[in-house]
């Protein structure tokens, strides 16, 4: 273990003496819409080891995710706050990005947990850093925040193009090859057959490496957290010829959504409608399914070998377990959508959040309850310091702990959730979401408002800013969204301050805590 990995030795006797705390596992997946996770509805993908997590402990029925691109996500998961406050708001090298390098702060979640005795390590996918030092930052790797493990820089094309990955499976006595599907024409997304073992493959070697810093750690005096990190199920989609074959013949359904009429209308989904739509089928999308699917199924086997181990350890009694994801995917839904960003749906918002404590006397201890109040991936964060025994969890970040709500469900609790996204591939904007209830709202500054009623319309097909009869929802959800970005600080709280959507919200609420009269209220959305 490096220096980083033993901060504070003489708290971690004594809190061992004490009663070891408790091993902390976090399983992030890459691009995981609900749809691919078996225990969040019916669906023909196969995820029994995430689901039997979810019989054993506490699903969140609506996580969301802060932002829907994976270095902001990331770093929120690792700083506890938004992206427009940690400055990672897009990815790596693009505009908006104002830090290439994670910056390195006692605030980290592993510098935190370092300083509460915990042995950090890491696997898989950062994002967080190109390894690049400068004369203001070191090189933003995780041996260089806190963690021992793995250095995987950039994006790494679903981890494939690592030196360190082929040498593995050429240990093996194998080779990784992609045999492309053969079907002519345009594909929907990047996908194809691995020729090769599933040994051989990317899930099975991050697990051998989690699977080790689990002994690593074991034969120590330290409680460990582990942060465990898959390049899927986003794409490119290569999967083992195994894993596919539970798929191949499956009928896999259109999305509720895939016929959406609001696909050639302005908004900001253009960006990433499919370039080929007009000649794609559902079949061709379906294909692109089946072989996600296989992949989802695929990291959910490896992570019953890595919770198999700590059964075989003795340790699993002990260990809190923490399966999410970054962000959701679109694979054609809304009309043809690909990759993510650009929308305010739910389909790339939401994510899976399940936590297995398995200590018969902690308040995490509830197998099979799902939660139905909104959490945020930021709340993970506080939780996790929490758990850890740590002071003022909530303390500098944007979260909450969630032991609070299941220590008491009648714990006060927020009532609206949020989400932002400054772009991607290099083209910058400003988009919030922010759903309260079953209404779901969405800022465009460069265009429409949008608004949807999830509760009668849950896959958003009918933008209902500009009914008459959503006049008031309209303007509730402005305040909403106004309010939270005065109390985080939200760069853009002047420009929507300033516009007539948030010049109307401004001006009303200064003087009256009353609703706005109907007839003002019909004046002020359709302006």
């Amino acid at each position: 273990m490096n220096k980083d990995s033993q901060q504070n030795p003489d708290r971690s006797r004594e809190v061992s003496a004490a009663g070891r705390p408790p091993n902390i596992l976090v399983l992030m997946t890459d691009e995981h819409r609900l749809s691919a996770i078996g225990c969040y509805g019916e669906t023909p993908c196969r995820t029994p080891n995430i689901d039997r997590l979810a019989a054993k402990g506490v699903r969140f029925e609506t996580c969301y995710t802060p932002c829907a691109l994976c270095t902001p996500a990331r770093a929120s998961f690792l700083t506890g706050v938004y992206p427009h406050t940690h400055g990672m708001a897009t990815n790596l090298c693009e505009p908006g990005c104002r830090n290439d390098e994670i910056p390195d702060s006692p605030m980290l979640l592993s510098r935190r947990l370092g300083e509460l005795g915990y042995a950090c390590g890491y696997t898989g996918k950062w994002h967080l850093g190109r390894g690049v030092a400068s004369a203001h930052e070191t090189a933003g790797v995780p041996t260089t925040r806190g963690f021992v493990g793995q250095d995987f820089v950039g994006h790494g094309s679903g981890g494939i193009e690592y030196p360190v990955f082929h040498d593995y499976v050429k240990s093996l006595g194998a080779e990784f090859r992609v045999i492309p599907y053969a079907k002519d024409g345009v594909k929907a997304t990047g996908y194809g057959i691995v020729d090769a073992p599933p040994e051989a493959s990317v899930p099975h070697f991050l697990a051998n490496h989690t699977i080790e810093l689990i002994d690593t750690f074991h034969a120590g005096e330290q409680p460990f957290f582990i942060w465990h990190n898959d390049w899927g199920p986003h794409g490119e989609h290569y999967v083992p010829q195994k894993y596919y074959d539970l798929y191949k013949d499956v009928e896999i359904p259109p999305w509720p959504n895939y016929e959406w009429q609001g696909a050639d209308t302005p908004g900001p989904w253009q960006v990433k409608l499919h370039p080929n739509r007009k000649e794609l089928e559902w079949d061709d999308w379906a294909e692109a399914v089946r072989h996600y699917y296989a992949m989802a199924t695929q990291i959910d086997d490896e992570y019953g070998r890595i919770l198999q181990h700590l059964e075989e350890l003795g340790i699993a009694d002990n260990t809190v377990v923490i399966f999410t994801s970054d962000h959701g995917a679109t694979l054609g839904s809304h009309g043809g959508l690909t990759d993510k960003g650009w929308s305010h749906f739910e389909e790339i918002q939401r994510v899976g959040l399940i936590i297995d404590d398995p200590r018969p006397d902690s308040p995490l201890h509830q197998p099979g309850t799902v939660m139905t109040q909104f959490a945020s991936l930021l709340d993970v964060y506080p939780t996790i310091i929490e758990l850890a025994g740590g002071a003022d969890p909530q303390k500098n970040v944007d979260g909450r702990s969630l032991v609070p709500l299941l220590r008491d469900p009648a714990t006060p609790w927020l009532d609206s959730v949020v989400v932002e996204f400054a772009g991607l591939g290099s083209i910058s904007l400003t988009m919030l979401s922010i759903r309260h209830g079953d209404i779901k709202y969405g800022w465009n500054p460069a265009g429409a408002e949008e608004l949807y009623d999830l509760a009668e319309d849950p896959h958003e097909m009918v933008n209902r800013s500009q009914d008459p009869e959503f006049a008031q929802e309209v303007i509730e959800m402005r305040r909403r969204l106004y309010t939270f970005m005065l109390e985080t600080r939200h760069p853009s709280a002047n420009l929507f301050r300033q516009s007539r959507l948030g010049w109307t919200v401004d001006r009303h609420f200064k003087t009256s805590p009353d609703p706005l009269p109907v007839e003002s209220l019909k004046t002020a959305v359709n302006w």
